[in-house]
């Protein structure tokens, strides 16, 4: 899927697709994901703490090119990530009840205003009409003409969804968990990238409304070489 944002119902009509929505068993993009490098020999190895929750996914970020994004595969609580180029990465694990992260926004010192937060706030609120409730989790950026910032988001579609066979189902909502990029120019910020990490049908039988979120350093600036690392089981707070 190309490094950008795609309302559902263009979603639902993609070509080349991969596993369904377990409600709707609408197809989703085999090009959300970055296949393994099959050239690349590193990769990692972790374990999940045992949870109530179903699992949605872990998702890795190369830092030096966030648009891509690497799926993690699971077997009960073991998972590994395979074919990763050498670098460094960042994790984010989803349950259908909560989500972890430490994905790095900036590498220089977060100069952010008052003013800034709240003009990229309306920017944002104004994106993708599609989704109705929009969370920024962690923001991060510089401040000025010329500034970037960066911000991990949640879309929400809380509104009765329109399907492709043109029926409505208003016993689901439509989650988007993303990174977003914003750079300040002549009329305030504006939205210049994003990239999605997950996008998951919320069912009758699933938490509700916006997925809490908890910020863990330890998932970020993971160094991967030409082998294999074992990062044993990973600490996620309760």
């Amino acid at each position: 899927m190309p490094f950008g944002v795609r309302p559902w119902i263009l979603l639902l009509a993609a070509i080349g697709q991969v596993h369904a929505g377990p409600y709707t068993k609408t197809k989703q993009s085999s090009r959300l994901y970055t296949p393994p490098d099959p050239s690349a020999s590193g990769g990692l190895l972790f374990r999940l703490p045992a949870r109530s929750s179903p699992l949605a996914g872990v998702f890795a970020l190369p830092q030096l090119d966030p648009s891509l994004c690497y799926q993690a595969e699971i077997n009960g609580r073991e998972g590994r990530f395979r074919g990763l180029p050498v670098g460094r990465y960042d994790l984010i694990i989803v349950y259908h009840d909560i989500f972890y992260e430490n994905i790095l926004l900036t590498r220089d010192p977060d100069t952010l205003t008052p003013s800034d937060h709240e003009m990229i706030r309306q920017t944002i609120e104004k994106a993708v009409p599609f989704f109705n409730v929009k969370t920024i989790h962690r923001l991060a950026g510089q401040t000025g003409r010329g500034g970037k910032a960066a911000l991990v988001l949640q879309d929400l579609r809380t509104l009765p969804v329109t399907l492709q066979d043109a029926s409505v189902r208003k016993d689901i909502q439509i989650r988007s968990l993303k990174l977003a990029r914003l750079e300040q120019v002549n009329i305030g910020w504006q939205l210049v990238h994003t990239r999605e990490i997950i996008r998951m049908e919320v069912g009758p039988d699933m938490p509700q409304g916006v997925l809490p979120y908890r910020h863990v350093p330890a998932l970020g600036n993971i160094r991967v070489t030409d082998t294999v690392r074992d990062l044993g089981e990973l600490q996620l707070p309760p």
